[in-house]
């Protein structure tokens, strides 16, 4: 019984309204992320060009929480790309294992496509670090 509840506890929904509970984007990430690059400006104009990319901002520390606990998230443009191929990095900082690591980015890459559009979708890089 125990089991059925601690699954029921996983379900991710995504949200229907973009802007969530928050008006607005950088404080949104601020609140939520650790911007290394102190990129801020420019991860969000990034985000802005895409509707259905800033949905899945907003929507994206419930998914990852539904999978994994996490100390925190980092965010920060992908920079082993070419200058044409921009993307975001999001780092979640969690004491899983190695082998925990990879199923659990597995899970919430396959959870990120089957929620949400794959163009959107491929702008997004997630990685676990234990």
């Amino acid at each position: 019984m125990i089991q059925k509840y601690q699954k029921a506890e996983r379900i991710f929904a995504p949200s229907n309204n973009i802007k969530n509970t928050y008006g607005n984007l950088e404080k949104f990430i601020i609140e939520n992320f650790q911007i290394p690059d102190n990129d801020l400006k420019r991860i969000c104009q990034f985000i802005r060009e895409d509707n259905n990319l800033e949905k899945i901002i907003y929507d994206l520390p419930r998914l990852i929480q539904s999978e994994i606990s996490y100390n925190r998230l980092q965010i920060k443009f992908y920079d082993e790309f070419q200058d044409d191929e921009v993307v975001l990095e999001i780092t979640a900082f969690s004491s899983l294992n190695i082998e925990n690591i990879l199923k659990k980015e597995d899970e919430i890459i396959h959870r990120l496509y089957e929620n949400y559009s794959e163009k959107s979708a491929d702008k997004i890089l997630i990685f676990i670090e234990g």
